[in-house]
């Protein structure tokens, strides 16, 4: 009788131990249906298994389990315990993320029109809201979520059905535009911008609803825009959408896992945000190159016009700290922006001769989210 109920206790105990050592699976949820988003994606579903040496695994969700709109409010609750989160969509919950990322025209002033800035800027966010900035992960803990990687898009041009290359070209023109910047920027040069969201840019501009779109060209692709550009201009107005948080992990999750599990999800989350912004980089490349052998014609902005946008994003980074002051109650608002403004310039240099998304991660990873002290980095209280 004892060595039966000896064994069934070791049957219990193995069982339980089992169990102990499965690894868990995270649900992690993409607002994307397709493009780099969750293709990068699944990387990370292996890179998370890899470096946390199998205790998690992680099973995407594209497009099934929370739209963008409902993003913030899922990782808070748990609905997901990953989530893709576009910040813009929610000005009140993130204005000091909102804030770095809408003076991401400062890319404009690098002199630096290679088709990576996507890759420069979504670094330098990262690199501000980790190491730099208190106030972003304050406003992330009250939100229950925890920042693991940045990522932004390719850079915004303009992509029209006319010609577009100096100011005199701007004067009337109506710009569907994606953020505030760029709608100042276009008022500022005589155009009328235009709000509308991406799904609807295509039949804007085949109808004639809007002459151009300032958007990147991943978009000519992405939003089958290709069918409905004539012109390109990419050196013009500059920019990146910059308002991403590929990987926000629900904060109770990640204030259970051991610092081992922290370090290797930020570890995880440098390799997201490599093989994201590659991916804009390359799919960029490549749809430009498409649409020059579908006759689409390219075009360069003058000189003149370029000199007036560089005096006008100068003025406009001053605006936006006080924007954010004034609507927002962000106290350090002009220091802050004095902090992004050199990583930005310092990231455009780091990231000019990468080449592919593995050498692009390992820079991450040594320059940012290594230095990231995982026994303080989202413990705050929720």
């Amino acid at each position: 009788m004892k060595t039966g109920l000896r064994i069934m206790l070791a049957i219990i105990l193995f069982a339980g131990m089992s169990l102990g050592v499965q690894a868990k699976q995270l649900r992690y949820a993409v607002g994307f249906p397709t493009g780099a988003g969750p293709e990068a994606a699944k990387v990370y579903a292996e890179a998370v298994k890899k470096y946390t040496n199998g205790d998690f695994t992680v099973r995407v969700y594209e497009m099934s389990l929370l739209s963008m709109a409902e993003m913030s409010g899922g990782v808070r609750h748990g609905i997901t315990d990953i989530g893709y989160i576009l910040t813009p969509y929610f000005p009140a919950e993130y204005p000091h993320i909102n804030m770095a990322s809408e003076v991401s025209m400062l890319l404009a002033l690098q002199n630096n029109e290679n088709g990576k800035e996507g890759m420069a800027y979504a670094a330098a966010m990262a690199e501000f809201v980790l190491l730099n900035c208190p106030e972003c992960n304050e406003e992330l803990s009250r939100q229950g979520q925890v920042y693991t990687s940045g990522g932004a898009s390719g850079p915004y041009g303009l992509l029209c059905t006319k010609p577009i290359t100096t100011q005199r070209d701007l004067q009337g023109a109506r710009i569907r535009i994606g953020g505030a910047a760029w709608a100042r920027w276009s008022t500022h040069f005589g155009a009328s911008p235009m709000s509308m969201t991406g799904n609807e840019t295509f039949e804007a501009l085949h109808q004639g609803v809007v002459d151009c779109a300032i958007i990147s060209a991943t978009e000519l692709s992405g939003l089958n825009l290709m069918e409905a550009v004539t012109h390109i201009t990419m050196n013009a107005p500059g920019g990146v959408f910059a308002g991403s948080i590929p990987s926000s992990i629900n904060q109770a999750l990640w204030q259970s896992m051991t610092p081992e599990q922290r370090r290797g999800m930020l570890r995880a989350g440098s390799v997201l945000a490599a093989e994201l912004n590659y991916r804009y980089e390359v799919y960029g490349r490549r749809d430009l190159e498409a649409a020059k052998k579908k006759g689409i014609k390219m075009h360069i902005a003058d000189d003149a016009l370029l000199e007036a946008s560089r005096k006008f994003i100068k003025k406009d980074v001053e605006r936006i700290a006080d924007n954010y002051s004034k609507q927002h109650g962000v106290i350090r608002a002009s220091e802050l922006l004095e902090t992004l403004s050199p990583l930005v310039e310092k990231w455009t240099a780091l990231v000019a001769d990468i080449d592919n998304s593995q050498d692009l991660a390992d820079l991450y990873w040594q320059e940012i989210y290594s230095k990231v002290d995982v026994q303080k980095h989202g413990m705050g209280a929720n």
